[in-house]
């Protein structure tokens, strides 16, 4: 259930991912209304119904007839699938209990509806970045920037009401309000450990941003881009601590096997450039969904090496 409701609302934001995408490319504004890119003619809101439009179209134009590029469909279907298997996982980890009618505005529930949300936004943006850096090698500005401060706002948010709650919960029983300052450190003791992952994940977006950089001046420009260290900047801050380094890892390691099999096939030599970002995008999803699991495996083959 949860599945295909993520789903329908992945295919939407597909659709949005396609439209901002296509926009940076360009470099045409966010705003407006769509229109067929052959005849110009502006689209009804029948003719944008993500999939189905295209399908009942038979991916044509309704009024020109020309035929509609089928990158509006893959990109459509694939963040549906995308947001349809993060709200399944997500949903699966819940228990049954959150969702009765005195739980619906549980502090834990709030905070799983962030989260999700959170992971959706962080899905749309790797996604419009992969679309622009496979295509031109360009990560924009106008989407990466607002992305990164986005991402630090609503972390701080959310940190902000962590602490906040805590200190609410904890003035609502005599007892509580002796672990309160100056009564107790209890509270500063607990407050600095809901902090610590907000920090951590600045300083990732730091340290990874600061890497690529370096790599920059050390290669003079040929290894990465300045996009690149934008998007490693926002992917430390939104995946945190250990979570980024496992996705900077896991792009590393699919984007020198992809070199590679582009050199034994003849379709680059040494010394070309190919796009980092979407290894960064795919090292990402992977952590996203499966960053744990990782963790878990690799902390008990830890325990099997002698």
């Amino acid at each position: 259930m949860w599945g295909s409701a993520g789903f329908l609302i992945g295919i939407v934001l597909g659709s949005l991912v396609k439209a901002l995408a296509d926009r940076s490319l360009s470099n045409k504004s966010f705003w407006g209304r769509s229109y067929c890119l052959r005849c110009r003619h502006t689209l009804a809101v029948y003719d944008l119904f993500p999939i189905l439009s295209y399908v009942l179209l038979r991916g044509k134009c309704r009024y020109c007839k020309n035929r509609i590029s089928i990158e509006y469909l893959i990109v459509e279907a694939v963040v549906g699938v995308l947001i349809g298997f993060l709200f399944w996982q997500e949903f699966s980890s819940l228990q049954s209990s959150v969702f009765s009618l005195q739980l619906i505005s549980n502090f834990k529930f709030l905070i799983f509806i962030f989260d999700l949300l959170f992971k959706t936004f962080f899905i749309v943006i790797l996604a419009i970045l992969f679309i622009t850096d496979i295509k031109r090698m360009l990560i924009p500005d106008r989407i990466i920037k607002p992305a990164i401060l986005i991402g630090t706002i609503s972390l701080l948010v959310i940190t902000a009401y962590k602490v906040g709650y805590l200190y609410y919960y904890l003035a609502q029983t005599p007892i509580g309000r002796q672990l309160l300052p100056p009564s107790s450190g209890y509270f500063q003791r607990h407050a600095l450990m809901v902090v610590q992952p907000f920090l951590l994940s600045l300083l990732m977006g730091l340290l990874i941003g600061g890497f690529f950089w370096g790599l920059i001046i050390i290669t003079r420009g040929k290894g990465m881009g300045g996009g690149d260290v934008k998007l490693g900047a926002f992917i430390g801050i939104m995946l945190g601590f250990p979570q980024a380094l496992i996705a900077l890892v896991l792009a590393f390691f699919t984007g020198a096997i992809f070199g590679v099999a582009l050199i034994i096939a003849g379709k680059k030599h040494f010394g070309q450039t190919i796009p980092f970002g979407p290894f960064l995008v795919l090292g990402s999803l992977i952590t996203l969904f499966w960053g744990n699991q990782i963790i878990d495996w690799y902390l008990k083959l830890g325990t099997f090496i002698p």
